[in-house]
């Protein structure tokens, strides 16, 4: 930059001076030659930038959405903690939290009325279930009425005594043959027992016995307490028994008449009375007989059933309204919880509104120095926020730094970036103390360009690098926020021959420069090394006591130089891990070796020392810079997320996990080379700029 000035007056005298003769060559012309010589030659990287305060205490506005600041204290004022720094615009909460006051009141009034609607639910409930339970006590006494009661709960009669009595009915002892009673009639005897002999009807004696079991249930039936079927079964035996006894007197009326009618003491007609008596009484008989077989087979058997079939009805109501009860009893539940959650968020939202109005009012917490931060303007410009600026929620609006501990922060140039590394002594100058020089250490480079100068469209590309200083600001004549400048000695070049960096020229692949000679100027290649922000180390190309000139000469047309070999390009396939094959996996390998080969170090990073772990990383940055020249777009993108995932391994010392991401970079980018584009200065610029 010192250079450009002289270079344009030198060049603008040549133009002047040619315009007066052709064969004639200016004497002014040795303005722009140089001498080529011998010397040291520093590599330092000079930057502007501003000092930052270590530590500080960030205002944020802690409205949603965003606000308008309506006040602000004065940028540069000293607070104390609780003076008043930035009221916010919040009419809008305001009207929201009336609003919202409204809510709260309708969700807790919802929540009093489902707890209410609970409460006389769950009445309702246990009065549905007493009704359920109520009618299963009752069809279980009904059933038990009929059966009988266990364990002698009723009478001292027992199942027991009714079926010895039917057995005795089915069974009757044989008839006593007396002096005054004359024998049978074997066929009358016959007759009889045809119809109405007790003994047909043994087989009701296993029916009652069967019909008082109950299914399911323990003991013994017949120990049971008589019910209504015994009852039942009782009285129709006592209807049988009297039946027969009856039909014995007239069996007996019939054959004492038969036997006066053979004599002729009776007429026939009475006889006849007789006999059809004892006929009709045998009807009785069996009517009886077969209203008992009735009764078990059928009446008795079809109450058990409905009996049983009523407990089980009531059981499965009890059942049926304990889950319907459960049901309505969640629901009720979860309509409450909902009611619940609906007022505590409304109130929880009127919480957040009230505390957001309270905020609107930031007040300072502790002592500092005002300085205001600034808000982006889109394309990398800023500006300091003012009364009127919109700030959205959390986004900083006044910065309290701490002024005791500051560092210098600026943008180090994409040229320079790979020479700078953590620890590296620098020294910085401050605008208001121009008299001293302060020392510190490089602490931070950043591994990619900082976003505003990738997507400006600039050329250049910048990367923030702080600067810690020494020492402790006791007396805080230094304050954030200060301009300065930071000058990074990155090495020394000892006893080198040097031209000016603007000197050098590009055809593509090929440095040159222009020498005077004898017959003018004359375009030869050179071999470049280190380099500064002025000076260029020359190799190969030129001697001590040489003239380069530090612009081309007038009148002359860019030379073409012929250009190295590139080696053909290897075409590699992006493959899944389960698709590479051996011969896939080896090109890769040698792409990765090849990459390895130019310069770069095959050490491990686990080998490495601190300084070589700092010059990786800043290999890195350059590869990120350097591939915005051959790819856009998200491949970009990942890739500069690849590379900035290795430098976070590498500062946190996760040296493998590192290897293995920069392993599995190169081999699927073909070891991550990437092309200059033709022509510039060895640093990426453009030669005479």
């Amino acid at each position: 930059m010192l250079h450009r000035k002289p270079a344009a007056v030198t060049l603008l005298l040549a133009a002047l001076l040619c315009s007066c003769s052709d064969n004639q060559r200016p004497s002014d012309d040795r303005v722009n030659l140089y001498e080529v010589s011998r010397e040291d030659l520093p590599i330092n990287v000079k930057e502007g930038g501003e000092l930052v305060a270590v530590n500080e205490v960030e205002v944020k506005s802690q409205i949603e959405g965003s606000a308008t600041i309506l006040s602000l204290v004065p940028e540069g004022t000293l607070v104390k903690k609780g003076d008043k720094l930035v009221e916010l615009d919040v009419t809008d909460l305001i009207e929201k939290r009336a609003s919202q006051e409204i809510s709260v009141e309708k969700a807790k009034n919802a929540l009093e009325q489902a707890r209410t609607a609970q409460q006389i639910l769950e009445k309702e409930l246990l009065a549905t279930l007493n009704t359920a339970e109520s009618q299963r006590q009752i069809t279980s006494m009904e059933l038990q009425k009929l059966l009988g009661a266990k364990g002698g709960q009723g009478s001292t009669g027992k199942n027991a005594d009714m079926v010895q009595r039917l057995r005795q009915l089915v069974n009757p002892p044989p008839p006593t043959q007396g002096a005054d009673r004359p024998a049978e009639d074997p066929a009358q005897k016959t007759r009889l027992n045809g119809q109405v002999h007790p003994q047909n009807y043994a087989g009701l004696i296993a029916k009652v016995q069967k019909l008082l079991t109950v299914d399911g249930e323990d003991g013994d039936p017949l120990k049971r307490d008589m019910g209504e079927m015994a009852n039942k079964i009782l009285q129709q035996a006592d209807t049988i028994r009297l039946a027969m006894a009856d039909l014995k007197v007239k069996e007996d009326t019939a054959a004492h008449s038969r036997r006066l009618a053979e004599k002729q003491f009776i007429t026939r007609n009475e006889l006849e009375r007789d006999e059809l008596a004892f006929q009709s009484q045998a009807s009785k008989v069996t009517i009886a007989w077969n209203d008992l077989e009735l009764l078990i087979n059928y009446t008795l058997q079809r109450e058990k059933i409905e009996f049983r079939q009523n407990l089980e009805n009531a059981q499965i109501e009890v059942a049926r309204v304990k889950a319907k009860n459960d049901a309505e009893r969640k629901n009720s539940q979860f309509d409450t919880d909902a009611k619940q959650k609906e007022y505590e968020i409304a109130s929880d939202r009127l919480a957040t509104l009230n505390r957001q109005i309270e905020n609107s009012v930031i007040f300072s917490p502790g002592e500092g120095l005002v300085v205001y931060s600034k808000v982006s303007r889109g394309r990398g410009d800023s500006e300091p926020v003012e009364e009127g600026t919109n700030v959205r929620q959390y986004q900083t609006i006044i910065i309290l730094p701490d002024n005791s501990k500051l560092k210098c922060r600026v943008k180090v140039q994409e040229a320079m970036v790979d020479k700078v590394r953590r620890g590296l002594p620098a020294h910085i100058s401050a605008e208001v103390r121009p008299n001293d020089v302060l020392t510190g250490r490089v602490t931070y480079v950043a591994p990619v360009a900082d976003s505003a100068s990738r997507w400006s469209g600039n050329d250049k590309k910048v990367y923030t690098t702080d600067v810690m200083l020494d020492g402790v600001n006791r007396d805080e004549s230094l304050k954030a926020g200060m301009k300065a400048a930071a000058t990074i000695t990155v090495d020394t070049v000892p006893d080198v021959l040097t031209v000016p960096i603007q000197a050098v020229r590009r055809d593509r692949a090929v440095n040159y420069i222009w020498k005077s000679g004898p017959a003018g100027p004359l375009a030869v290649t050179v071999k470049v090394g280190a380099n500064n922000q002025e000076k260029v180390v020359v190799l190969e190309g030129v001697s001590e006591g040489d003239l380069v000139y530090r612009t081309p000469p007038g009148g002359q047309a860019d030379p073409k130089f012929d250009q190295p070999e590139a080696p053909p390009p290897e075409p590699l396939q992006e493959v899944s891990g389960d698709e590479v094959t051996s011969d896939t996996a080896t090109k890769r390998s040698d792409a990765a070796a090849n990459y390895r080969g130019r310069g770069r170090s095959s050490k491990q990073y686990a080998q490495m020392t601190p300084e070589e772990l700092g010059e990786a990383k800043s290999q890195l940055s350059r590869l990120a810079s350097s591939m915005s020249n051959w790819m856009s777009g998200e491949r970009l993108e990942r890739q500069i997320q690849k590379i900035n995932a290795i430098v976070n391994a590498i500062d946190q010392k996760k040296f493998e996990e590192a290897q293995r991401l920069r392993d599995a970079m190169m081999q699927f980018s073909g070891g991550g080379r990437g092309r200059r584009p033709s022509g510039g200065r060895p640093d990426g610029g453009r030669g005479g700029e």
